[in-house]
């Protein structure tokens, strides 16, 4: 009897814990996809500040200004860190590449980089089906209503024997006044390499153990990775990681217990009810922390995209019942911060950042964060313009406050913030996004430390025109934002 509980108990020890073991893995595949997939939005968001705007289908579509290649296409290495840039006609030619700050001007075929025709092709077809005829000649469908896939090529491609997320997509106008021509649109391809300072940056909200990318795994079976394949489907290799929960953890507790078993049936009993309590309260509090962990930032304990995305759905359907404001923040002088006092200090600004902030806010509303130093605020209490001035000022002058680290460091950061508001800005949550994104866009693009809210972005823009003239007015349609 003693010998048929005995190995009764093993098996099911061995049973829970490959349970476990299996539910633990998905949980890390599933939030690893989710915050893949942030990055994947992050750098087309990135790349429309520059390939959605007027005065790019001007100085790059329409007439090349070098100054102009160089300034803006250049920046998306010094503010996003995007290692390879380039411009590509609608002949298939490379007008400029970008390599970290210098800027190439060439007019070879892109054929001769080849791991990039798959992605150009894609993107010219996207912009086929978007395109629309106007007087005058050609525009643009709204990206705003549109998802980043329908609108950009997204894929890992290998780069001079480098793996990188790249994106590609055409230059296309965010307002009315100018008008594209016919033919193959211009095309702007960017990527980030997948090398340590990308991992970094992607580990830091998920803190898996040990993560690496592996140019040799190409097939993953029950153990944790993430495939990655071109754009054609061909392997490159796999993210891969060490998993926290596997491992044979109830072991050591499990075999003691059966030895003692095997001294009295009595004890047999008692020691299968308390591990089945252990185990059932282990298993437990790994779905609980699984949970939490599917629905909060690692880094900085606040929310995540997956709650903000919750809260901001269920919110929607209390308006206009409840009105709340989407407050979108973004650090200025964050990398700044990063290239001085390396990566640690960032994540302690970052910290740092989350705690002021949950302390300006309270209780009256959401506090997130999507990624890198961006920060979205859902507040539900405080939804007139003169209060959330005050609370916008509360929070940018909370942030200025000096930041220290150890032996005494010290580092500064500013923030810039729009604001949309429900229902005045609508009833649709990514519109709502979308319009404090683009205040937050023209905050920064005009002082920065500053609030904007999305209702004043056109009498700005008019503002704008008013004083400068009709190129000002063009530069004004930057604000605007995916």
């Amino acid at each position: 009897m003693i010998a048929v509980t005995s190995v009764s108990l093993l098996f099911v020890g061995y049973i829970a814990t490959q349970a476990s073991d299996e539910q633990a893995i998905r949980n890390e595949r599933r939030l690893f996809h989710t915050t893949l997939a942030d990055r994947e939005r992050l750098i087309v968001r990135e790349m429309a500040a520059i390939a959605r705007w007027d005065m790019s289908v001007e100085k790059i579509v329409l007439d090349f200004d070098y100054e102009f290649v160089r300034e803006h296409v250049g920046s998306l290495w010094l503010n996003h860190g995007h290692n390879r840039s380039l411009v590509v006609s609608g002949e298939g030619r490379i007008l400029a590449e970008t390599f970290r700050d210098y800027t190439h001007i060439s007019n070879r075929s892109l054929s001769e980089t080849p791991e990039l025709m798959n992605l150009l092709e894609q993107a010219q077809t996207l912009y086929s089906q978007n395109r629309v005829r106007v007087p005058g000649g050609y525009s643009y469908r709204s990206i705003q209503s549109l998802a980043p896939s329908e609108f950009a090529a997204i894929s890992f491609v290998e780069i001079d024997g480098k793996i990188a997320l790249a994106a590609a997509m055409p230059i296309i106008p965010d307002h009315e006044t100018v008008r594209l021509p016919d033919g193959e649109p211009t095309i702007l391809i960017s990527a980030k390499f997948v090398d340590e300072p990308f991992l970094r940056d992607l580990n830091a909200q998920l803190s898996f153990k040990e993560m690496a990318f592996s140019r040799t795994v190409t097939e993953i079976q029950d153990g944790p990775g993430h495939l990655v394949n071109n754009i054609k489907g061909e392997s490159l290799g796999a993210f891969v990681w060490v998993s926290e929960t596997r491992g044979d953890t109830i072991w050591p507790t499990v075999v003691p217990v059966i030895l003692l078993l095997s001294l009295a049936l009595a004890a047999l009993a008692f020691g299968i009810a308390w591990r089945i309590g252990k185990l059932t309260t282990s298993l437990q509090a790994s779905e609980r922390q699984n949970r939490y962990l599917a629905l909060h930032d690692t880094l900085s304990g606040l929310a995540n995209r997956l709650q903000f995305n919750r809260v901001l759905a269920s919110s929607v359907k209390n308006l206009p019942a409840k009105p709340f404001a989407v407050i979108h923040c973004d650090l200025d002088e964050f990398k700044a911060v990063n290239d001085t006092h390396g990566h640690a200090a960032g994540d302690e600004v970052i910290k740092t950042v989350a705690k002021r902030m949950k302390e300006v806010v309270g209780r009256g509303g959401l506090v997130s964060r999507l990624g890198g130093d961006e920060f979205v605020i859902l507040m539900r209490t405080v939804t007139d313009r003169k209060g959330l001035r005050e609370l916008s000022n509360q929070l940018i002058a909370s942030i200025a406050q000096p930041i220290e680290f150890a032996e005494g460091a010290e580092a500064e950061v500013g923030l810039s913030i729009g604001i949309s508001l429900a229902p005045d800005q609508g009833a649709d949550g990514e519109a709502l996004v979308a319009a404090a994104d683009a205040a937050l866009y023209y905050s920064k693009q005009h002082g920065r430390g500053r609030m904007v809210f999305s209702s004043d972005l056109p009498a700005l823009a008019k503002s704008e025109l008013d004083e400068s003239g009709p190129e000002p007015a063009i530069a004004a349609g930057a604000a605007s934002s995916i």
